[in-house]
């Protein structure tokens, strides 16, 4: 997409009501031509980012000079409902379009230069578009439009041989989770492109795509080959190789030459069912699961495990968040409390620890989450980051899940990945196996798994709950 710019120049405080932006653009083109102090610049290539990583809109005026005191206006296609806007020094929301509440930050650092990107996290589908930014200084309005391109990056290539077909071995590559729609090509040894019969795609119901291809081996030349899928913006390619052996090839009947393949197929398949049915028994027998038993009070047997009765620690609450009487339940309010900014306080990101600590040991906790809306339920190291922005992952020593409206991810640190549930769980346990070096969750409703992180080896930094929350709407809540 073409990026597009313009200094614009308005007499003083010129309305933001309807006619719309038509007029509103219109008057500052007339405006142009009678004086321009300033201009907006954006950049001049389209921006690309990943489905839940977060992303920074630039945006800066040109000569340098304070942007403190003007209106700072960042929005799509209405200038009216806006995506963020900053004016009288402060941030305002009351107009914020509803699917931003939460997810946007005008970086401020360095507004005192007239640089003010925006910063939106937790990128969706839905934000791929233009995005204008524009300021306005009592006398002069300019502004700049960006693009903004949205992907996701699929599974690895899975290569599967089908059947015999026109006198070769069909082989078929399948991936999933794509978006936009990926570029697919099946290559020899070298890296020269072969041909393939026509690909067949498939966009399912939350706008991902599938891609299917077919390629016919009929020469034993050809038997390394690997498929290639590559994104169509950022040109990050995931690949998978497979070898046919010279057994497939050999001149001998044709029914001996598919009962050999049949048998493979078959015995590949029951070790594969034998391999996770070891995976599963393993699994269970690690979390201490009979079935329908989690933990203590739910009827579980041995090994034993503690349940927590986990009480929030308030030294280390972020201002705006609100703890309950008994210290067991949150909320979270805009206005930030008048409190001391001892060295324990989160004072960016909205978390609080419980004041529990482990290192070692079997330990539960329940936390009720209620429907939707935007909190993560995890555990973190007692040395984690306090002040300042956070990635959260286990590099920052942070281990948990987050739902953010519709989506539910694992925090993985930059590349947090979204997770498929069959619901959204109301309560989410916590199982930490201090032993075994690693953190459960599960639906507490369904005892559904939900996801388990490896731990690192733990010393006498202690592993504590973590809470995180920024919705008015949610309570995150321990049942007594």
């Amino acid at each position: 997409m073409k990026k597009v710019a313009s200094s614009l120049c308005l007499s003083s405080r010129a309305s933001t009501s309807a006619p719309g932006l038509i007029i509103f653009c219109t008057c500052f083109c007339i405006q142009k031509l009678e004086s321009a102090q300033f201009r907006v610049i954006g950049s001049a290539q389209p921006i690309t980012a990943i489905v839940g990583q977060d992303i920074v809109l630039p945006c800066h005026l040109s000569p340098r000079m304070s942007a403190e005191n003007m209106e700072v206006r960042w929005f799509r296609n209405n200038f009216e409902a806006y995506v963020h806007l900053y004016c009288d020094g402060r941030d305002q929301y009351e107009k914020q379009i509803q699917e931003y509440f939460g997810r946007t930050e005008l970086l401020k650092d360095s507004i005192a230069d007239g640089n003010v990107p925006l910063k939106i996290l937790n990128i969706k589908y839905s934000d791929e578009g233009e995005y204008s930014c524009f300021l306005h200084d009592g006398s002069t309005t300019a502004g700049t439009v960006l693009d903004l391109n949205v992907v996701v990056l699929g599974s690895v290539p899975l290569i599967s041989v089908e059947d015999y077909q026109e006198g070769g071995i069909r082989i078929v590559c399948r991936s999933s989770g794509w978006f936009p729609e990926p570029k697919v090509v099946w290559k020899d040894p070298s890296g020269q492109h072969l041909p393939s019969l026509p690909k067949t795609k498939a966009q399912q119901d939350n706008v991902l795509f599938e891609t299917e291809t077919t390629i016919v081996i009929k020469e034993y030349r050809n038997s390394k080959l690997s498929c290639w899928i590559r994104d169509k913006y950022l040109s990050q390619g995931k690949e998978s190789t497979f070898s046919i052996s010279d057994l497939f090839f050999p001149q001998m009947n044709t029914w001996m030459v598919a009962l050999i393949f049949i048998l493979v197929v078959s015995l590949g398949l029951f070790v594969l069912i034998i391999y996770l049915f070891k995976l599963r028994s393993d699994l269970l027998r690690q979390l201490g699961w009979r079935r329908h038993v989690i933990c203590p009070g739910l009827g579980r047997t041995a090994p034993p495990v503690e349940e927590v009765k986990v009480t929030l620690d308030p030294d280390t609450a972020h201002p705006e968040l609100v703890l309950s009487q008994d210290q067991r339940s949150v909320t979270w309010t805009e206005t930030k409390q008048q409190l001391p900014d001892n060295p324990e306080r989160f004072d960016a990101e909205r978390c609080v620890l419980g004041c529990e600590g482990f290192t070692s040991g079997r330990h539960c906790w329940q936390v009720e989450v209620g429907e939707g809306g935007y909190w993560a339920v995890g555990v973190a190291r007692e040395s984690v980051k306090r002040k300042g922005w956070i990635c959260f992952g286990p590099e920052e020593g942070i281990w948990g899940v987050q739902c953010w409206g519709d989506l539910f991810i694992v925090l993985q640190g930059p590349d947090h990945r979204p997770l498929t549930l069959d619901r959204a769980p109301r309560r989410v346990r916590v199982y930490l196996d201090c032993a075994r070096r690693q953190v459960s969750f599960l639906d507490s409703d369904t005892e559904t798994l939900i996801f388990t992180f490896p731990l690192p080896l733990l010393t006498q930094d202690r592993i504590q709950p973590w809470l995180w929350l920024r919705d008015s709407r949610v309570q995150l809540r321990f049942p007594h």
